[in-house]
């Protein structure tokens, strides 16, 4: 009858193999071929990953550089023409404004050419002359002054100068810095040839003079 073996067996023996290491199969180089084809397959797979995980960021990165820029342009362009409706805005009131100002105004004056023109004095009789006077006069001295405080206040409208000057007067001078440069250039045109002369008057006495 056989003996068996009970002593216990050392650690490697006690590994469970594969059938085939026994038979050399595992390594052989169509096994190697194929382990190293799988690897490369994996390492360009690993490889192909990593470049797209890169080229993903890089876009990412560019995107958000061109989302930046984007809205710092459009935040620039937007206050610029908020600024430039408002001011465009306030101009308009103003006009609007003044012209209500000038309307009110021509509106007055019409009210007082066709009083004015009611009165006709040239064709009063002398039977009841006074008392004609004595009412046409409010009227005349309404007007006057009507006329006269629209034009006293002419100077303080921006966008017109139509009352600024009464119809049959001389527009005063407005002195502008463009005005201010061209007298000076008048001036200066005018009085350079006799301070050229006196200068030179003065050298030749001072070339004369010295011995």
């Amino acid at each position: 009858m056989p003996t068996v073996d009970t002593r216990p067996q050392p650690p490697y023996r006690q590994m469970e193999l594969d059938p085939r290491t026994a038979d050399g199969s595992l390594h052989s180089p169509e096994r190697v071929r194929e382990q190293v084809e799988k690897l490369r397959m994996q390492a360009e797979i690993y490889e192909q990953q990593r470049l797209q995980s890169e080229n993903q960021s890089r876009e990412l990165e560019q995107s958000t550089l061109r989302k930046a820029r984007f809205n710092a342009e459009l935040n620039d362009i937007g206050t610029r023409i908020h600024n430039s409706v408002r001011r465009i805005e306030r101009e308009l009131e103003s006009m609007n404004k003044e012209q209500q100002e000038l309307e009110h105004v021509c509106d007055c004056f019409r009210r007082h050419l066709q009083i004015l023109s009611a009165l006709q004095p040239e064709i009063w009789s002398a039977e009841g002359l006074s008392e004609r006077l004595r009412e046409a006069q409010p009227k005349l001295d309404r007007a006057e002054n009507d006329f006269s405080e629209a034009y006293a206040y002419g100077n303080k409208y921006r966008h017109t100068d139509v009352l600024l000057t009464r119809p049959g007067e001389t527009p005063a001078h407005k002195l502008t810095w463009k005005n201010l440069k061209e007298e000076m250039a008048k001036g200066l045109a005018f009085h350079l040839p006799l301070f050229l002369l006196i200068l030179i008057s003065w050298v030749t006495y001072i070339l004369i003079s010295t011995p």
